[in-house]
């Protein structure tokens, strides 16, 4: 049984924070950007990055559980940001690219080590929207972001990786996304999808409370609390608020 993908889809929505190992190899920075991530009141932490290597994603893993005992899974820019360390991995398909390196070769890659791990793995469909701007991932993965506007073409892809059996479908609009997913994809995608996430360019608590309301199971909040640290007390109140009813 895939613990942590019962713990994901039970209960309230849910708040993921995004940390990119990349980003965060100061010992002493990250440490004290993660207690006012902690502060946030965040019910798990994602893993991930577009370019980090293993070992930075190890030692990230390694300093948050010193501090942290909440969730922690791994949503993998490649096959290299893998650790065992942490309590599951979104196995991602980038069903919305056509790049055969993100759709199944990083996935070959990793399978054995995955499996032999013993760790909860949870087959994730992923998505690239258009968030208005262009994105590391969209860079780095040589792949074109879906236009918000074709929601019947984003419904059809995310049904299809839930027809391929994925557990998981990820709407990402990107790391600095200039507006996030609109509620009305996350309404047709929630109706199919067992675990639905919604991420990118989510920088307000209404904005929050919108896609939840929409639908979205666990919301990604990433860059906006890294530049804004104060927004983690408005997450906070914000989950006390919505625990509270």
């Amino acid at each position: 049984m895939n613990n942590t993908f019962n713990h994901l889809i039970n209960g309230k929505p849910k708040i993921a924070i995004l940390i990119d190992p990349e980003k965060n190899t100061d010992a002493s920075a990250f440490s004290a950007r993660l207690q006012n991530y902690i502060a946030g009141c965040p019910d798990l932490f994602l893993i991930g990055g577009s370019t980090a290597t293993r070992h930075q994603t190890e030692q990230c893993i390694e300093r948050i559980k010193k501090v942290s005992n909440l969730p922690i899974v791994l949503f993998p820019g490649s096959s290299e940001q893998f650790s065992s360390n942490a309590h599951g991995v979104l196995y991602l398909n980038f069903i919305s690219s056509r790049n055969p390196k993100y759709l199944i070769e990083e996935q070959i890659n990793s399978a054995e080590e995955i499996y032999t791990s013993g760790i909860d793995c949870i087959s994730t469909g992923y998505l690239l929207i258009d968030g208005g701007t262009r994105t590391s991932t969209a860079r780095v993965t040589q792949s074109t972001p879906m236009s918000q506007q074709d929601v019947s073409y984003i419904y059809s892809t995310a049904l299809a990786g839930c027809l391929m059996g994925h557990s998981a479908i990820y709407l990402d609009a990107g790391s600095g996304a200039t507006h996030p997913v609109s509620e009305a994809i996350i309404t047709e995608i929630a109706a199919i999808a067992k675990l639905l996430i919604v991420g990118g360019g989510i920088r307000t608590v209404p904005s929050i409370h919108k896609a939840h309301a929409a639908g979205a199971k666990i919301v990604v909040i990433g860059n906006h609390l890294e530049e804004n640290p104060s927004f983690a007390q408005e997450i906070a109140a914000y989950q006390q608020q919505f625990q509270a009813h």
